[in-house]
């Protein structure tokens, strides 16, 4: 004698997952486009430097202005 279980769904619990699903895809498609674009913003600025002191003067400034935890340091984002 085997006992199996069945595990029933409705449409409406399909339907609620899908749009929960479709939501986190959404929330992860925009937070990627913000980093991206914040990425590119960031680099415009570093391409502008005009010499080599300049580039690592705004490399500190962007550095301070997002600051790492001290176990980050070594880490790139």
């Amino acid at each position: 004698m085997s006992t199996a279980f069945s595990y029933h769904t409705t449409q409406h619990n399909n339907i609620v997952a899908t749009l929960v699903l479709t939501a986190k895809r959404l929330g992860t498609w925009l937070k990627q486009r913000s980093e991206r674009r914040e990425r590119a913003v960031e680099e415009a600025y570093l391409a502008e430097s005009t010499d080599r002191y300049d580039l690592e003067y705004r490399m500190r400034e962007l550095a301070r202005a997002n600051p790492q935890p001290s176990w980050m340091s070594g880490l790139s984002r």
